[in-house]
């Protein structure tokens, strides 16, 4: 598990990869990337619904029914 995330780094990312929202620590393509956990792809992933493919992708409206009850 080290050498995963030792190998994988916002870093050594491809620029097709990296987020239109410019990443951080609460970008969630860059938190998959280093092997971070994304709440919003474990609660799609358990109800059988398609993530978001990066931050600007708007919520379907599956997604956001899910979501709804963690949002502030």
């Amino acid at each position: 598990m080290i050498t995963f995330i030792m190998n994988n780094s916002v870093a050594n990312m491809n620029i097709e990869m990296i987020c239109p929202c410019g990443g951080g620590q609460s970008c969630i393509v860059d938190r998959r990337i280093v092997g971070d956990f994304v709440h919003e792809d474990d609660l799609f992933t358990q109800s059988r619904i398609p993530i978001r493919k990066n931050c600007y992708t708007k919520f379907t409206k599956k997604q956001y029914e899910k979501i709804k009850p963690f949002l502030s």
